[in-house]
């Protein structure tokens, strides 16, 4: 592939993605995402890269995982040793992830039956994975005898919907639980977070 060839493709992805999340996948068609290129919406350029506009999604979808997975890998890298620094980190990791994918996950949200076959792969990369690093974290601290969380499992799951929840609604209705300003809500989160995993009591 030359690097013309390489430049046309990203620049398809990332017109497809804007329009989907725009005006919806169904309703955008494949001349509307070449005309978004600059190409001839005639002109079937398109298929030149992708064998159909649902090859494309799919080619998306696959990109952002990548994405997300080379960002846990630098947060593994990078994580500091203490325990609330750390849940900054995977704090601020998670709603940089949330924010790199607003156009997809509004795709995900708006019409999830076009994205059926990648839903698992694509949850797995956003959030479920985050749900098992924090659970494995607090079973850690509760058999060290520090953690008095009786059910990391299920603290874990609580922990990361609720960090989720604000983005997620920002994305979606442009408004914030409690107009909370967001610096707000991640101080208090991480007050939460350190309290379960330290067993003291929330400051």
């Amino acid at each position: 592939m030359t690097s013309t060839d390489a430049s046309t493709r990203d620049r398809l992805l990332d017109a497809a993605l804007t329009l989907f999340a725009r005006q919806g996948y169904s309703a955008t068609s494949v001349a509307d995402i070449q005309q978004a290129c600059g190409l001839s919406p005639g002109s079937g350029a398109l298929y030149k890269h992708f064998p159909s506009k649902k090859a494309l999604l799919q080619e998306a979808t696959r990109r952002h995982v990548e994405q997300m997975s080379a960002m846990r890998n630098e947060y593994d890298r990078t994580r500091s040793a203490d325990t609330k620094s750390a849940l900054r980190q995977g704090a601020e990791q998670i709603w940089a992830s949330i924010d790199n994918n607003s156009q997809l996950l509004r795709v995900m949200l708006r019409e999830p039956e076009e994205l059926e076959d990648m839903i698992d792969e694509l949850w797995s990369a956003v959030a479920a994975n985050a749900y098992q690093r924090i659970a494995r974290a607090l079973g850690a601290a509760k058999d060290a005898g520090v953690s008095q969380v009786d059910d990391p499992e299920a603290t874990s799951t609580v922990l990361v919907a609720a960090l989720a929840y604000l983005p997620i609604v920002q994305l979606l209705i442009r408004r914030t639980p409690g107009k909370l300003d967001a610096d707000r809500f991640r101080e208090a989160w991480l007050r939460l977070a350190e309290g379960a995993f330290t067993g003291l009591p929330p400051t």
